[in-house]
């Protein structure tokens, strides 16, 4: 009889490259998973439950938030101070609270809008760039006195009433250049001038996102018709009417673009492939790095956590890149995200902020504890060998010292996960245990088995970090 031990180790790698198309997946290394929603980043190379959710006071229907929140000022005003925009009011945030009542009292409607689209801080105001009915505007709010020009955009001078379209909004010093559908429009506080139409891109166009970077504003435009995507580069000053460069990434959609460590990352959909894509701009070409599946997030879906890339996609929240980079970029399924449809995804405090409604109610979220949503199922490896099939006798689980309270439950898959060939689950707890052997798994000979971790029953209180999971087995005549 032949022997063999499979480990699977270094979960930090997170997703198969392959998993997007396929979920029995053999690609990748044995710590890659198939499909997963867990955390493999802030504890690598360990896997661990993913964060739960806990509501803000107040952040729910029962309190203030009756209404999706739709963007989420990033970087916060104050040390705990930040605000949030949904569809028709203002949202002041602590750390831990939505906050009403005060003078003004908050939150704060404003008047004729439908959709919230950013909210950004230019010197010592506040801009809500937003949606009406028909057309859009921009309300003004000086920090100072918080209290909110709902028109300010269509009244000053030089200002036109925007497009009813996104409205992503980014700053450089004293300069916003914001997307207004087929425009990019442009205010400058040092002379007061708003453009609203400042550059154009034609019939059929509409701005996904802005960021400055390396002295440019980088700016994601999609087009209809099947007309390719562009990213733009356009003056730092903001007062020409000409673009720097451009970068064409073929038929495909932007989601959003991303700035870390000087490099500008994308989140697109390649229309002539499955699933969607995380990459990054080099030179004039866009480089893929990673895919994923669910849905394309937008300029009000990104944010910096553990050094790598939190987006919403679908109804769960996807973390690309790694804690450190002597480690490899990985993208993985990191959490849920309430609710099925997401608003605002944003960490102005360092614990992520979500958002969500299920169409009649509507909480704001932040990481907190663990989630017993939590799984872990590892690509397939193949045990069988010519004609012999692959017998699976017993397994070494290793974790962390587990504390109290502490548990996951483990199971084997056989066969492209075959009901009738999947092991019984076996319960691995025990405070201050880190090493556990399971004997007589009871599979049958198979050619393949992949591993199941679950983590339903854990609780929502201690983690269960595992280091290395081992498959010991011999090979037998068919």
């Amino acid at each position: 009889m032949e022997p063999f031990d499979y480990t699977f180790s270094s979960f930090n790698e997170g997703l198969s490259p392959l998993a997007h198309i396929d979920q029995h997946s053999f690609f990748g290394s044995n710590g890659m998973a198939a499909e997963m929603c867990a955390d493999v980043l802030t504890n690598p190379p360990f896997l661990q439950q993913s964060p739960g959710l806990a509501d803000l006071t107040q952040g729910n229907e029962d309190g203030v938030v009756t209404e999706l929140i739709r963007h989420i000022l990033d970087q916060p005003t104050a040390e705990t101070t930040t605000f949030g925009v949904g569809t028709s009011k203002l949202f002041k945030l602590s750390p831990t609270e939505v906050l009403s009542g005060g003078s003004p009292s908050w939150p704060q409607t404003i008047s004729g809008m439908t959709e919230g689209e950013s909210v950004i801080r230019l010197k010592e105001n506040l801009f809500i760039l937003y949606n009406k009915s028909s057309g859009g505007d921009i309300a003004a709010m000086p920090l100072s006195t918080e209290v909110i020009d709902v028109d300010w955009g269509s009244t000053v001078e030089g200002g036109i009433p925007l497009q009813k379209a996104p409205h992503p909004s980014s700053v450089k010093e004293d300069i916003m250049l914001f997307g207004n559908g087929r425009y990019v429009g442009a205010y400058i506080a040092g002379d007061g001038t708003l453009d609203t139409q400042k550059l154009d891109f034609g019939e059929g166009s509409e701005v996904a996102d802005i960021v400055f970077n390396a002295n440019l504003w980088w700016i994601a435009v999609n087009f209809a018709d099947g007309r390719k995507g562009q990213i733009y580069l356009y003056d730092p000053s903001a007062t020409s009417n000409t673009l720097s460069d451009e970068a064409g990434i073929g038929n495909q959609s932007i989601g959003f673009l991303f700035v870390q460590n000087g490099n500008v990352f994308v989140a697109y959909e390649d229309k002539t492939a499955t699933g969607f894509i995380i990459g990054w701009v080099s030179g004039r070409s866009l480089k893929p790095l990673r895919y994923f599946t669910g849905s394309l997030p937008n300029h009000r879906q990104k944010t910096l956590y553990f050094n790598s890339i939190l987006f919403a996609s679908a109804n769960a929240l996807k973390s690309a890149g790694a804690a450190v980079e002597q480690l490899p970029f990985q993208i993985s399924t990191h959490a849920l995200a309430g609710y099925d449809t997401i608003g605002a995804l944003a960490a102005p405090f360092g614990a992520p902020f979500v958002s969500s409604t299920d169409g009649s109610h509507y909480r704001l979220a932040k990481f907190s504890g663990y989630s017993e949503a939590s799984f872990w199922k590892s690509i397939l490896v193949q045990v069988s060998r010519g004609r012999s099939l692959g017998m699976v006798q017993s397994a070494i689980i290793e974790t962390y010292p587990l504390e109290e309270g502490a548990s996951c439950k483990i199971s084997f898959e056989a066969d492209y996960s075959d009901e009738e060939n999947t092991s019984s689950e076996y319960l691995i707890s025990g405070e201050g245990k880190f090493r556990f052997i399971l004997q007589s798994i009871n599979l049958k000979a198979c050619s393949n088995v992949r591993v199941h971790v679950d983590y339903s029953e854990s609780g929502i209180t201690t983690k269960c970090p595992i280091r290395s999971i081992t498959l010991l087995g011999h090979r037998t005549e068919a």
